[in-house]
């Protein structure tokens, strides 16, 4: 029997029925000097000391910084977990680790630290021993390059299209095939790629016509600018409405964010693709589609 079966034991045959089981382990753990692991979506009510697990999403930075005569090392990066995100900031010996290359993109780690608040909840950790790297939670997937727009590229990938985020610097035409390693899920950043084989082939079979369109499912669409509808603000984010038609039917298209600036580049006529865009029914009750984050648009 081990040291932690045998104090398991101790503490059942003292609290008898008092306590459940789930109560009973976390007072081992505690024993041990253990602490249970805390979401990030819960940090918002929690003070002091805490333990935390997930992805390194991003390395904001790291540099070197001078205090009362003495310099120091600043990390900072991106923690997320399946509900939320935070901002990690590793300081001196902690940050090394991340100089050093061990904190990479793509890595699971568990670490404890202090909460803090500022503008937002971050968490600070000082002590390199205080952060355990799990493992390289990256992905291998691959897929067909069928459009490309700044950092984002849209990837054939298997029988849908995936929009991709780049964190890596790639020459990339329509039809190459690429290895892709990254993390994200739905929301994939691509942290190292490789282009393994390039083909010639039509790709008009990943676009829905737009008479097919169903609301609440995810759409690829090409067709022609038919109408122009201003730019607006709306709750705080740009917003810019146009129409697009193929020989299907014509349909209104909503731009958010960053996609507004494709509305100054396009004209009545001209021939765009969408990837990755969400059609719902709007308050008039006909359908439109929205494009957000997540979506790739170009003028062809």
């Amino acid at each position: 029997m081990d040291e932690y079966e045998k104090r398991l034991r101790e503490f059942k045959e003292h609290f008898g029925d008092l306590i459940d089981e789930e109560t009973l382990k976390l007072l081992v753990d505690y024993s041990f000097g253990k602490m249970p692991t805390t979401k990030l979506s819960e940090l918002v009510n929690k003070r002091g000391k805490v333990v935390v697990e997930g992805v390194i999403e991003k390395v904001l930075s790291v540099r070197e910084f001078l205090k009362n005569g003495r310099s120091g090392l600043v990390a900072n990066a991106i923690l997320r977990d399946e509900n939320a995100r935070v901002r990690v900031t590793f300081w001196n010996d902690s940050a090394e680790l991340v100089k050093a290359g061990d904190i990479v993109e793509g890595c699971r780690i568990r670490l404890k630290g202090f909460v803090k608040r500022r503008d937002d909840i971050e968490i600070s950790v000082n002590d390199p021993s205080d952060v355990e790297i799990l493992e390289d939670s990256r992905e291998k997937i691959r897929g067909i390059v069928l459009a490309r727009n700044g950092s984002k590229i849209a990837l054939k990938h298997g029988g849908s299209v995936k929009v991709c985020f780049l964190k890596c610097n790639a020459e990339l035409k329509k039809g190459d095939v690429i290895e892709a390693l990254g993390f994200g899920g739905d929301e994939f950043v691509v942290t190292e790629l490789k282009v393994i084989n390039h083909v010639d082939m039509d790709f008009s079979n990943v676009f829905t016509p737009i008479a097919k369109i169903i609301p609440l499912q995810k759409v690829n669409l090409r067709g022609r600018v038919s109408g122009l509808n201003g730019l607006r603000v709306v709750k705080g984010k740009d917003l810019a409405e146009i129409f697009i038609s193929d020989e299907t039917d014509r349909i209104k298209v909503l731009l958010w964010g960053e996609h507004t600036k494709l509305y100054r580049e396009i004209d009545i006529g001209d021939e765009i693709e969408i990837y990755n865009a969400y059609p719902k029914v709007g308050w008039d009750g006909e359908i439109e589609v929205h494009c957000g984050w997540s979506s790739l648009l170009q003028k062809l």
